[in-house]
């Protein structure tokens, strides 16, 4: 019989005291003998299948091993279920930055690490690392629009007659000059035999621009444009961007006739159009009826006849407003959201206690979705809880804390865990933790990333990102799988952007990176993505994996080496304005910084076009090829106009002066 039976995470074997035998039943599953002769097994022989054992007497007392009917679950799966539950649950309101969930999340967790042992780091407020994001963008005051127009006519905006959109900035103006620039198009495409330009013969500087939603000959099949479907350069982010460059102070935005509803001229609502800022300027829709009356009093046909006479030859009628003048005040409130990092430190001992293993996993989540919340259910406000996203991660580094800090022998290298906030915003926590690390990263060696790991498939398949980073590491991460009973998918490189998720912050400031992750499914961003979909068993089988694999990783002898991997293929072919930019240049965005004066960079590829033409992290690129840069969208339309082998001018502002670079474009190698 039994000499004693433990049950709970505390109690970590099953002793047969007349045999020499116990059965560890823990994520380190394992049977270890006393009697060298029981059953042939010697030392260890590891169990990672999560099944109940069950210890009997045979005939003449032998022991035998039985698979019990029914599984019950390993201590293991019981607290990475306790673990994802309490992360998952409706409580904590898909843990948003800014929300009362969230922020039990973190405490949560910073108990865990405290439980674990885990100490905190210098510089932390405890086992917080605090950063301030963006908040939802919210209407202000003051709030009005007016027109004042010739002879004393004024024309006072009735709050239903404006909106407007978080694309835009706050702004006041007191009386300045507004034109009439169509659908604010600039399209130049020798392939489609397109050369269109609202903006052509007319002085925008200082001004309000009046323009159409999407573009011209929208219900045309055979359009130079994309008749139905659109073109780029019907986007908001083309029109802002292209008002922003040819000086434009103001956007004012109208319906066009095609986005008219059963004939009703209904304005986008503040976030309708997106929430980021895509260029540093006023973004304004108004009442067609209104935009009518200035441009009769101008002396200007209808926008009705305006959109037909287009059409019909695809001839701008751009023109100012003769004496009109716009007065308003926007205010659109972006109140800055405080969220943190949860941080919890394992020292090293030994020469080499000073390098730095970092082990991440964002905890954010998308609240209650909606539209542009990253949710793919738009039309839901459900609690997403985000069970797979990424409760399992951030599961998958408490149990790899706990099962590291109780190991009786010291680990040579630091071990940092890591629960990032803000990463379905950017990247933007850890992207703040590289900003300001609590350890330097020139002694960080590595960082371990988990996103998504409760899914498992019956096929057992786990997918390691990045390998191609680390010279000599492919080997051992396809080796212990089988021991897992794990098929390993080694994946060399990173996806575009350097990888999707929090890694992608470390490899970008040169520190070899890996990514745990069991793929995509039907409930990814959707509110059905709970926990009863995770397979618990198999996140216990990855956690025995990823244990084999740290220990690997801490215990190397010598530094993990960095390779730099090669730029990430485009994916698709065709039209760029569709797929992509056909141009490469090397940068990598700091999708943190919200300053609009610039696009920041939070670093570059090696042996990349920007760094061969001297682009460096922390520069901020205000010019591209002679127009002005305020917002990552100002940047991409300016790359839009180019192609591989151009030369082009790029100013930047370093360390407060302002430098003008001269790169030549390279081309993004296809599949």
């Amino acid at each position: 019989m039994w000499n004693s039976i433990g049950v709970g995470s505390a109690a970590r074997f099953l002793t047969l005291s007349n045999q020499g035998l116990r059965i560890r039943v823990d994520g380190e599953a394992a049977i270890e003998s006393t009697n060298e002769g029981l059953m042939g097994m010697h030392g260890r022989v590891r169990n990672t299948r999560g099944l109940l054992i069950v210890l009997v007497l045979g005939v003449g007392g032998a022991p035998a091993l039985l698979n019990a009917a029914e599984h019950i679950p390993t201590p293991a799966e019981a607290r990475l279920k306790a673990d994802v539950s309490f992360l998952a649950d409706d409580a904590r309101e898909g843990r948003s930055p800014g929300s009362k969930g969230i922020e039990a999340a973190a405490d949560y967790i910073a108990k865990a690490f405290e439980q674990a042992g885990l100490k905190t780091a210098p510089g932390a407020n405890g086992y917080f690392q605090t950063f301030t994001l963006g908040g939802i963008p919210t209407l202000g005051k003051p709030l009005d629009l007016a027109f004042d127009g010739p002879t004393d006519k004024r024309i006072e905006a009735d709050k239903a007659d404006f909106s407007p959109l978080a694309i835009g900035v706050s702004g006041t103006f007191e009386g300045i000059p507004i034109v009439f620039a169509g659908y604010g198009i600039t399209a130049r495409d020798e392939s489609r035999k397109l050369d269109y330009d609202d903006y052509a013969g007319i002085d925008v500087k200082g001004k309000a621009v009046l323009i159409l939603r999407r573009e011209p000959q929208s219900n045309k099949d055979d359009s130079p444009f994309d008749g139905k479907n659109n073109s780029n350069f019907a986007t908001f982010r083309h029109k802002a961007t292209n008002a922003f460059q040819h000086g434009a102070a103001a956007v004012l935005l109208v319906n066009d006739m095609g986005s008219l509803k059963d004939d009703k001229d209904t304005l986008l609502k503040l976030h309708e159009a997106g929430q980021d800022v895509n260029s540093a300027l006023p973004f304004v829709m108004i009442k067609r009826s209104l935009a009518d009356k200035l441009l009769a009093d101008a002396g200007l046909p209808s926008l009705e006849t305006v959109e037909k006479d287009i059409d019909a030859d695809l001839k701008p009628r751009s023109k100012e407003l003769a004496d009109w003048k716009l007065k308003a005040h926007v205010t659109i409130d972006r109140m800055a959201i405080e969220t943190k990092n949860v941080v919890g430190v394992l020292e090293g001992e030994g020469p080499l206690a000073d390098e730095t293993i970092v082990i991440g996993a964002h905890y954010d989540h998308l609240g209650r979705g909606g539209l542009f919340s990253g949710s793919l259910a738009l039309l839901s406000s459900d609690i997403h809880n985000g069970a797979d996203d990424n409760a399992s991660g951030t599961a998958m580094v408490l149990e790899m804390a706990r099962r590291l800090a109780r190991r009786p022998d010291p680990l040579p290298r630091r071990v940092v865990f890591i629960a990032f906030s803000g990463e379905e915003r950017g990247l933007l926590g850890s992207r703040h933790y590289v900003e300001h690390p609590l350890y330097p990263l020139k002694n960080t060696v590595m960082m371990v990333n988990f996103d998504m790991v409760g899914r498992l498939n019956d096929k057992g398949e786990l997918s390691m990102i990045g390998t191609g980073t680390v010279a000599g590491i492919d080997l051992i991460v396809e080796a212990l799988g089988p021991s897992a009973g794990l098929k390993i998918k080694k994946i060399a490189g990173l996806s575009d952007g350097f990888g999707g998720s929090d890694h992608q912050s470390f490899y970008g400031k040169d520190i070899p990176v890996l990514f745990a992750f069991t793929g995509v499914h039907r409930d990814y961003h959707r509110p059905s993505d709970d926990s009863e979909r995770i397979n618990f068993g198999g996140m216990a089988r990855i956690a025995d994996y990823l244990e084999l694999l740290l220990l690997d990783v801490v215990r190397r002898p010598e530094r993990p080496v960095l390779v730099h991997l090669a730029a990430p293929p485009r994916r698709g072919g065709g039209d760029p304005a569709r797929n992509g930019l056909s141009v490469y240049l090397g940068t990598m965005p700091d999708y943190g910084d919200e300053s609009k004066k610039g696009m920041k960079l939070a670093g570059v590829r090696e042996g990349s076009p920007a760094e061969k033409g001297g682009l460096k992290a922390g520069d901020v690129i205000t010019g591209f090829g002679g127009k002005p840069v305020a917002t990552i969208y100002d940047y991409m339309e300016s790359m839009g106009r180019y192609k591989p082998g151009d030369s082009v001018e790029i100013v930047v502002q370093r360390e407060g002066k302002e430098q003008k670079l001269q790169v030549t474009l390279g081309s993004r190698p296809k599949e």
